[in-house]
């Protein structure tokens, strides 16, 4: 096949174009990688020298959300921590949300633990409540990534430690999530779970 003089300077224009819109591009890519890299150097030194915390949140800003509230929990503030968790459990990345979704029901099982301490102003009937929020919660993250084993094994340990069995009208005397003040010194105790570690 013989190649005219005009077809291979068409070729070599065209080569050039596609030379230099291939640099053209990887340097953006670059950019944007780089980008990337900076912003999450930037949470990540920001997390480890706890001035994360202080920062406010955007609602888009799902990953920053959940490290405020990791970072709240761990500093004994579990109401900021859920308010931080629920903002990053509404993220359209499907990792950030289960993740978020494992670390409300954390909170909502140490909620639940504390609660049954009746001698420091636990109560029954609140322990219930957050554990059936935690037990949601978890739910909520297998539903996500039914891979979660972590998930799994709490929900398994919860159901195992509840009590067994509950009384029936404990959620008519709640307001959604807390129980009414005056409703907080009765007792509750778990249904029988049927199906015990599944969500």
């Amino acid at each position: 096949m013989h190649i005219t003089l005009n077809q291979q300077r068409y070729w070599i224009k065209y080569s050039q174009a596609l030379v230099v819109s291939a640099s053209l591009l990887s340097f953006l890519g670059a950019i944007f990688c780089a980008h990337a890299w900076w912003q999450a150097r930037q949470l990540n030194i920001a997390y480890q020298n706890n001035t994360l915390i202080k920062q406010s949140i955007a609602l888009h800003e799902a990953q920053k959300a959940y490290s405020i509230g990791y970072l709240q929990a761990k500093n004994g503030q579990p109401k900021l921590a859920m308010q931080s968790l629920m903002i990053a459990e509404a993220s359209k990345d499907l990792d950030i949300r289960a993740r978020a979704k494992f670390a409300l029901g954390n909170l909502y099982f140490d909620s639940a633990i504390a609660a049954t301490n009746i001698a420091n102003g636990g109560a029954h009937q609140q322990a219930v409540a957050h554990i059936e929020l935690a037990r949601e919660a978890y739910k909520g993250a297998l539903r996500i990534k039914p891979d979660m084993q972590v998930a799994r094994f709490n929900l398994e340990l919860l159901d195992r430690l509840s009590p067994e069995k509950r009384t029936q009208g404990w959620e008519a005397e709640t307001d959604g999530v807390t129980l009414q003040p005056f409703k907080r010194n009765g007792t509750a105790m778990m249904r029988d779970n049927k199906r015990r570690g599944l969500p």
